[in-house]
């Protein structure tokens, strides 16, 4: 049976990783197809496993070019099931080709269910979706409030075999940073939503205690980022902090640098299912997160890390102090996300309930 992927982008991005495991873990027992709307490294990796892509670029007026698109690749590739992995415009016009040619379809949602973006497609989710996945019960509640649609909560999955503990020199070795300093880090994309900006000010505050901590942020900002990663820039040479503070850029893996961070601290100010704290608590890292969407679902105030209140940079120093000064508190934190991550965040748990959901709509 051949199935068709949608994701409206095949940047690094946590959403595109999801849908390219899926992918890769089904088509043993599916073919995927994956279509999108941008050349990105994701493509290449695809191509190289033997799986057709399709980048349909915007052209005309109001979607027709790319419903065309669409249902030319449905019927190329005798498409039996449309997987559309993210809430977006994309998406829905892929969704409404395959209303044209009474394909089922299973649609993610991942995206933040207050935006007016998400409640506009709510109606093309709710009259075009023959099953609705969530990543997360918070979009799930907020969007769908006491529904009677097809729907159910499956989390993202991670790679327990490749995200797991390991000793990393990486961070050290491509910085030259002191193997005696302790490394923290912020892992994702480097945009406003993220509210890196307080963790620069609550490494600020550190800072003016101790000099024997440093702060590595790790990913890339898109182009229509870039004044939000000039204000950070602006921030920390306002503090002083121009040594202190280390930007990877883009890694296409980033478990090495994982493996080196001693916390990682991901201040949000909306998240869902986020990607980066699964890796974090697979690789049994303490994680300090903001309780914003999905992020209680994962971290466990007290167990698996510290939740803090949203864009409170002292909260988060307090946090980050309380950790960084105690390694056995970190060690049994650790502990506690690797359980959490291989019971409940399981990758091939993952890709059995999304084969099972698949079973079903198609049955």
């Amino acid at each position: 049976m051949n199935i068709l992927f949608v994701n409206h982008s095949s940047s690094l991005t946590g959403a595109t990783i999801s849908c390219y495991h899926l992918m890769m873990g089904l088509k043993n027992d599916f073919v995927p197809v994956f279509a999108t709307r941008e050349y990105g490294p994701i493509i290449e990796n695809l191509n190289k496993s033997g799986i057709n892509t399709y980048i349909i670029e915007k052209k005309g007026f109001l979607g027709f070019h790319y419903i065309l698109s669409f249902l030319k690749i449905l019927k190329k590739h005798n498409v039996t099931l449309i997987h559309l992995n993210t809430l977006t415009p994309f998406c829905k016009y892929a969704a409404i080709a395959g209303y044209l040619c009474r394909i089922p379809i299973v649609w993610v949602v991942r995206e933040n269910p207050l935006i007016s973006r998400s409640r506009r497609l709510r109606f093309w989710l709710t009259s075009l979706a023959s099953k609705i996945i969530f990543v997360d019960r918070d979009t799930k509640e907020k969007l769908f409030q006491n529904s009677r649609h097809n729907v159910d909560v499956i989390y993202n999955g991670v790679d327990i075999n490749v995200f797991k503990p390991a000793e990393s020199n990486f961070l050290f070795e491509k910085f030259n940073i002191e193997s005696d300093k302790q490394l923290i880090g912020y892992i994702g994309l480097i945009t406003k939503r993220k509210g890196i900006e307080y963790l620069i000010r609550a490494f600020g505050l550190i800072k003016e205690k101790t000099d024997n901590i440093k702060l590595i942020i790790i990913g890339e900002y898109k182009k229509s980022d870039e004044s939000y990663f000039e204000e950070i820039k602006t921030i920390i040479k306002e503090l002083s902090l121009e040594n202190e503070v280390y930007f990877t850029g883009l890694l296409t893996d980033v478990r090495d640098a994982l493996c080196s961070l001693d916390l990682v601290i991901l201040p949000s100010l909306e998240e869902r299912c986020s990607r980066s704290l699964l890796e974090s608590l697979a690789c049994a890292k303490a994680v300090i997160a903001t309780k914003v969407g999905g992020n209680p679902e994962i971290v466990e105030d007290g167990v698996n890390g510290i939740l803090v209140e949203p864009e409170n940079e002292k909260q988060i120093a307090q946090a980050i102090i309380k950790l960084i000064s105690n390694h056995e508190l970190r060690r049994k934190m650790g502990e506690n996300g690797r359980l959490k991550a291989v019971d409940k965040f399981n990758m091939e748990k993952h890709i059995q309930k999304m084969k099972n959901v698949f079973l079903e709509v198609l049955s």
